[in-house]
């Protein structure tokens, strides 16, 4: 059965945890998928429990590591959101040793997605965020991670931040508004401006830039104050893309890695946001098209 909520955490986000018989299926039962249902309508945010193999966790930080090193040393990196503890960094694709099923097509993800979504929703986005070590005190602001105008209250993408990928058990990367998804509109945003545009090239000036108005952000902490969730290693953090979210400080000795896979309606007609993947492993990726 699911763990509906952590009691020693006010306000926490559902939590579903797979059976034994789930686990063997690679699918969850009417019980698990009318709950995580509930959770990403009603709060935008829910945490799938031993869903990866660890192993594979581990084999991706190994590599990711490695890089980060070069790209902090080399700066070939941009910080994210703005704020100097954050780069982006995003899964080896190019390499088949590390391209595993329960990461990047992960059974439980896809199943929950065309339930959310609707049926076979489009793959659209394949990111990772890297929190820099000892970055104490640095934290993004708060934002969506959207920047164009979107439906309130219709289905939207949804992004599972797949498991972390650090030498930590328990992981607090971010802190999560729950039910924000539900409740805010892209005029909440801050709205780019000509200097903004000059700064990102993909804003348009007029359109919503990903940070969340100020007095909006103090309205709703009267209403629903953040949580941060904790995860370990081989959990799935589900989040609707709309769902106000900020990384937070990385005070550990080590990178705090998050892989992003996004998903989108099929009916919703964004076109901007997509990935490429090298045509080397295109049977990968294109054996599990549809």
């Amino acid at each position: 059965m699911a763990s509906v909520q952590n009691s020693n955490v006010p306000d926490a986000p559902r939590i579903i945890t797979p059976t034994l018989e789930e686990l063997k299926a690679s699918a969850y039962h009417t019980y698990n998928i009318e709950s995580a249902l509930e959770a990403l309508n009603q709060d935008g945010f829910v945490a799938l429990k031993k869903v990866v193999d660890v192993a594979h966790v581990n084999h991706l930080n190994s590599f990711m590591t490695k890089e980060a090193d070069e790209l902090v040393k080399n700066n070939t990196k941009p910080f994210k959101q703005g704020v100097e503890s954050n780069i982006l960094q995003g899964p080896p694709l190019k390499y088949p040793e590390y391209l595993y099923n329960d990461v990047f097509f992960n059974p439980f993800v896809i199943q929950i997605m065309n339930a959310y979504l609707g049926a076979n929703p489009i793959f659209n986005l394949i990111t990772g965020n890297n929190a820099l070590p000892k970055t104490n005190g640095l934290r993004q602001p708060i934002h969506k991670d959207i920047t164009f105008f979107h439906p309130q209250n219709f289905l939207n993408s949804c992004s599972p931040s797949s498991n972390p990928t650090t030498h930590h058990t328990n992981w607090m990367a971010a802190d999560f508004w729950l039910g924000s998804h539900a409740y805010t509109s892209g005029q909440q945003q801050v709205i780019a401006t000509p200097e903004a545009r000059l700064s990102n090239a993909k804003l348009r000036v007029g359109e919503p830039t990903c940070n969340v108005l100020p007095e909006v952000v103090e309205a709703r902490r009267q209403v629903r104050p953040p949580i941060q969730p904790s995860c370990e290693k081989g959990d799935i953090m589900l989040r609707d893309l709309r769902t106000w979210h900020a990384g937070m400080p990385n005070e550990s000795e080590n990178y705090r890695i998050m892989l992003a896979l996004g998903y989108q309606a099929q009916w919703y007609p964004n076109h901007t946001m997509r990935f490429k993947a090298p045509l080397s492993q295109g049977n990968f990726f294109m054996k599990h098209a549809g």
